[in-house]
């Protein structure tokens, strides 16, 4: 895929936005790019003569991760973030892998990516999410935290809903190791869930800087999992945005489906896309590829290319 090739990430362009920090005042930072665009709204795909809008939700398997690792490469290189980065030596900082959706963003590839070479190593969790009705809860299972540098610079990419898995790993690994300072990069989040991780911190007094993709979303009140586009607490980096994902499926469905097996499963998340299209009695919209570039410069959106 030529066009999509993550030698191009840096030359995109990318919309970046500082929102108003967490309670203990640690810097949120938002970006918007194509490659986000296309895990959070949707993308063009040509086949043959023909091009056709594909909704985000739709974007599934091997492409859906090659985005997300080259949206990790992006977040890496924001300026902010970057500056953050290059205080500490590769041999402080670890990153920190929960077994789940943004695996999938590449961590250490990303980090080659942007020039830190020889990092000190990578932790891996294993967090799950158990649901019960209405109830879900965090069930840890597993840890490798031979990768964890003493004290220095933690890197961990998970999405954020009410925070579950991302709270009982702290509570397993503070009271052992002790950064200095934590970046979360964060694929799909709401500033509820933020600000939860943001108070643990503090109590521990360890910096936090948060950087998520396309918004801060709305958070479900009923069930503190999904995060649509079309809720009131929702705050986008760009409004079209908002507007284009509600006009195909309206205010309430998921923009990120689940972050379990229904992300990395093609035949599980469409699945699960279908139950809750049913569920919510949703019949989308799928604008023409006309009615979009009415939206969108072609440059503000990714093209995916057949497959040689």
């Amino acid at each position: 895929m030529p066009e999509n090739s993550l030698k191009l990430v840096r030359k995109r362009k990318i919309l970046v936005k500082e929102f108003a920090p967490t309670v203990n005042n640690f810097p949120i930072i938002g970006i918007q790019s194509p490659e986000t665009r296309s895990l959070n709204v949707g993308y063009i795909e040509k086949q043959g003569r023909r091009s056709s809008f594909i909704p985000c939700r739709l974007n599934l398997g091997g492409f859906c991760e090659t985005m997300a690792e080259a949206a990790t490469i992006q977040s890496l290189n924001t300026p902010l973030i970057k500056k953050i980065i290059t205080q500490y030596n590769p041999s402080e900082i670890s990153t920190i892998t929960i077994l789940r959706e943004a695996a999938a963003c590449h961590l250490s590839t990303a980090l080659y990516q942007v020039g830190v070479n020889n990092y000190y190593s990578d932790c891996f969790i294993g967090a799950t999410h158990v649901k019960k009705a209405n109830l879900i809860t965090a069930s840890y299972q597993y840890e490798n935290k031979e990768g964890l540098c003493k004290g220095g610079f933690w890197i961990i990419a998970d999405s954020i809903a009410a925070g579950r898995n991302l709270t009982v790993t702290l509570k397993s690994l503070l009271p052992k190791y002790q950064p200095k300072e934590i970046l979360f990069l964060v694929p799909i989040g709401n500033r509820w869930g933020i600000n939860r991780l943001s108070q643990l911190l503090n109590k521990h007094k360890i910096k936090a800087t948060f950087l998520v993709w396309g918004a801060l979303f709305g958070l479900n009140p009923e069930n503190r999992y999904d995060e649509p586009w079309g809720l009131p607490d929702c705050e986008p980096i760009d409004y079209r945005d908002q507007q284009t994902f509600i006009s195909i499926y309206g205010p309430d469905l998921c923009v990120g489906g689940d972050f379990g097996n229904d992300f990395y499963c093609v035949y599980l998340a469409l699945e699960l896309y279908k139950e809750q299209l049913k569920k919510l009695k949703i019949k989308p919209k799928i604008p023409s590829l006309e009615q979009v570039l009415k939206i969108y410069k072609p440059d503000e959106l990714i093209v995916k290319l057949p497959l040689k």
